[in-house]
């Protein structure tokens, strides 16, 4: 009863005190590391740090109030290649993971759940993942971050396309996220409908990172792969040591806990007001964004499909917090496998696992042996599209493949998405409306050329809901344990 009512109580001045007090000793404990003068060290931590618009930080500080106010959870979704899959080091000690220890005392002692979870792949841009954003970084993120600055170009005019549909697919999740960047990337000048509605920022380590160095920190000296001993695969020079990893982790957590701070004044503010809101309030309401302004990039007619919807999948590849391309299965495999690229891919995943990496390129392949595959794509909402991505051997499928919607070809009617090539990946995406229903659709592949294979990564399908704008509350997603790559092929 009365203990029950306390703990639903908002927190009073009290509270925010101890808050404030972990703020600083987090501070503390972090400047520590990197010399022995806290002032000079605070200063070139500082740098780095950019928002595009001062309302965009706003955005962040009233999420970290609401979350203090209302006891709800805190959650930074990170995507990004194979250096911030931590390849080289242990997974341990990669800077997101670095990030979460260096703010979880603080957000402890807030009582607010913090994760700040690392979806990193190694040899993958950000597409076409982007087109998945909500299974792939998690429905409950509040701030989504792009870092894949080793495997998209952003001058190029791909790169822009990849980087600009990054920020929209983010910006249309559930919780309506900001969006930090690694780089201060050239086209985020461009998106100035995002700098604000969006939280466009950039924490950029490299700048106080060179200074650190320069000023020969003990904190960044004797720079190697894994703070103990490791044979972790991945450990060449274009991937960092695991003082760099903790030196970009700290910097992050630097950023954020200036910002929670900001939200801790604001919250006192409020009590020496009329007192803060209760968790019923309005105030507190996430309204989901359903709606973009156009894209700066000119875009033509199919890539505008995907860059103003949202969209639910389907993945086989790891990690992710949604559901596997195979958990679509409907009726048996007939012949398509569930496993690995190549030998190599699967050799070099095990040697991985030893290292608890979590990213895994597995995929649905079928070849002329195999049969027909049926996937039942559920809730598809009523003129809407149907997708699906691969690393195709070919994207002629006439020549070489039957795929069927509703039992009707679509062969002739797919529309190619984005394509997307790195040293790991040769991958696209197609869509199609043709026969499609609302409800669940039923889509089927067959591999009917003796030569080639058909490789799928990714389904992809428009949700049918209501539509209204609602509270979306944030809790862990109970598929993300499941997401783990499974120990063999299958």
């Amino acid at each position: 009863g009365a203990d029950a009512a306390a703990s639903h109580a908002p927190p009073d001045a009290a509270a925010v005190a101890r808050v404030q007090h972990e703020i600083k000793a987090a501070r503390s404990s972090i400047f520590a590391v990197y010399g022995s003068d806290e002032t000079s060290v605070k200063q070139h931590m500082a740098e780095g740090v950019k928002f595009y618009a001062a309302e965009g930080r706003q955005k962040i500080v009233e999420r970290m109030l609401r979350a203090f106010a209302i006891r709800d959870g805190f959650a930074i979704a990170v995507g990004g290649m194979s250096d911030v899959a931590a390849h080289g080091n242990m997974f341990e000690e990669s800077y997101p993971a670095v990030c979460e220890a260096a703010l979880k005392p603080v957000f402890d002692a807030a009582a607010v759940p913090l994760t700040v979870r690392n979806m990193a792949m190694g040899g993958v841009p950000s597409y076409p993942n982007s087109v998945c954003m909500e299974d792939n970084l998690g429905a409950d993120a509040d701030v989504v971050v792009w870092d894949f600055r080793m495997v998209e170009i952003p001058s190029y005019e791909a790169g822009k396309k990849y980087g600009e549909l990054y920020v929209r697919q983010a910006m249309m999740m559930p919780r309506a996220p900001a969006v930090m960047f690694k780089r201060d990337n050239v086209y985020l000048k461009d998106v100035p409908y995002a700098w604000e509605d969006g939280g466009v920022h950039v924490i950029d380590e490299t700048k106080a990172l060179n200074m650190f160095k320069k000023l020969k920190s003990p904190g960044l000296a004797n720079e190697k792969f894994c703070e103990g001993q490791c044979t972790c695969p991945g450990q060449v020079k274009w991937h960092a040591g695991w003082k760099t990893q903790r030196f970009r982790g700290h910097h992050m957590a630097l950023a954020y806990l200036d910002m929670f701070e900001e939200a801790m004044g604001q919250y006192l503010a409020l009590l020496t007001d009329n007192g803060a809101p209760g968790p019923e309030d309005h105030r507190w309401d996430i309204v989901r964004r359903r709606t973009l302004e156009a894209p700066s990039v000119k875009l033509d007619a199919s890539h505008a499909l995907f860059a103003s919807r949202s969209f639910r999948c389907a993945m086989t590849w790891t990690p992710r917090t949604g559901i596997d391309v195979v958990d679509l299965v409907d009726g048996p495999m007939n012949g398509w496998k569930h496993t690995h690229p190549s030998p190599r891919v699967a050799q070099g995943e095990a040697q991985g696992k030893q290292c608890h990496y979590r990213d895994s390129k597995r995929c649905v392949v079928g070849d002329a042996a195999s049969h027909w595959i049926f996937f039942k794509i559920p809730n598809v909402k009523a003129d809407g599209l149907l997708g699906f991505c691969g690393d195709f051997q070919s994207t002629e499928f006439g020549e070489y493949a039957l795929i069927m919607v509703n039992q009707e070809e679509v062969m002739d009617k797919l529309t190619l998405w984005l394509e997307a090539k790195t040293l790991g990946i040769a991958a696209a995406c197609f869509s199609v409306s043709h026969n499609v229903q609302p409800g669940d659709n039923v889509v089927g592949f067959r591999v009917t050329s003796g030569d080639l294979k058909l490789t799928l990564t990714h389904l992809v399908w428009e949700e049918d809901d209501d539509g209204a704008s609602r509270r979306v509350a944030a809790a862990p997603l109970s598929r993300e344990a499941a997401a783990e790559p499974a120990a063999a092929d299958e």
